[in-house]
């Protein structure tokens, strides 16, 4: 008998790129919720954001937050909706991030702007969530989002300075993330080396964009979500490893589900 766990990426792989509805991927999450497999949210959304997120989506498993830069375990560790998690820092603390890039801007004049220059009237106008999302969304541990508006010739050089900072730059699926060297498939080989007490875990992992990468090309076996412009993020995988989708979030994602549980007869008896 096999074992699973299931990674995931929130928006636009499970969530709607507009609205952040998830209703078209119900009977996916339904089928995994009976089967009582793993569901391991690892997004670049805040622990604020995916604690509210997680219990609308009846998940109750522990989760990475910011690209990675950090694991949440209820006290149950694998599983629970504790009010108090443990909280684990794989990356660099905000503080010294906004320290970097506040010295590129007055140092360089390079032109961004990160959720910390939001207000958060900005932030819903820019991504149309809540003011309680939004609010969230701002309460980050070891991420800075921005939005480039300067020159690709200047772009170059300030990714350039990142790096001798000892930071990188990722490209999400609505902002430039800033971060340390941490990313979602550090973050999913840590919660699987925690937890995989048997030999016989496998790995399946959704997502759509370049801070998906690392954890699609780790899993076992993964789904590219299409994005709304058509293209995929193309994976180094063979075909039998790794499913395109025909579909955009978040129908694209019970697309996913339903052809690599029926690829690998999960659910059918003989998993």
């Amino acid at each position: 008998m096999r074992n699973w766990m299931i990674f995931t990426d929130l928006d636009n792989t499970l969530l709607d790129h507009h609205t952040y509805s998830f209703e078209l991927a119900l009977p996916a999450l339904d089928k995994i919720r009976q089967l009582a497999i793993p569901l391991i949210i690892n997004s670049s959304k805040t622990y604020a954001e995916i604690k509210d997120l997680r219990r609308q989506l009846l998940n109750n498993w522990a989760f990475s937050v910011e690209n990675g830069a950090a694991v949440f375990l209820p006290q149950s560790n694998l599983s629970g909706y504790d009010n108090t998690m443990e909280q684990i820092i794989l990356g660099v603390p905000r503080d010294t991030i906004l320290k970097v890039l506040h010295h590129l801007r007055t140092q360089k004049n390079f032109c961004f702007k990160g959720f910390a220059d939001y207000s958060v009237a900005e932030l819903i106008q820019e991504t149309g969530l809540s003011q309680a999302q939004a609010e969230q969304a701002k309460q980050r541990l070891a991420s800075e989002p921005i939005k480039w508006l300067d020159s690709q010739e200047n772009f170059l050089l300030f990714e350039q300075a990142l790096k001798t900072q000892g930071l990188q730059l990722v490209q999400g699926g609505r902002f430039l993330h800033i971060m340390g060297h941490n990313d979602k498939g550090q973050a999913m080989a840590w919660i699987v080396n925690k937890f995989n007490s048997q030999q016989d875990l496998h790995t399946i992992a959704l997502g759509d964009s370049q801070n998906d990468y690392n954890m699609l090309e780790l899993a076992d076996y993964s789904a590219v979500i299409r994005k709304l412009d058509g293209s995929h993020l193309q994976l180094n995988k063979s075909a039998n490893q790794v499913i395109y989708t025909q579909h955009s979030a978040p129908l694209g994602w019970q697309e996913a589900i339903d052809k690599l549980f029926a690829q690998l007869n999960i659910g059918e008896g003989n998993e």
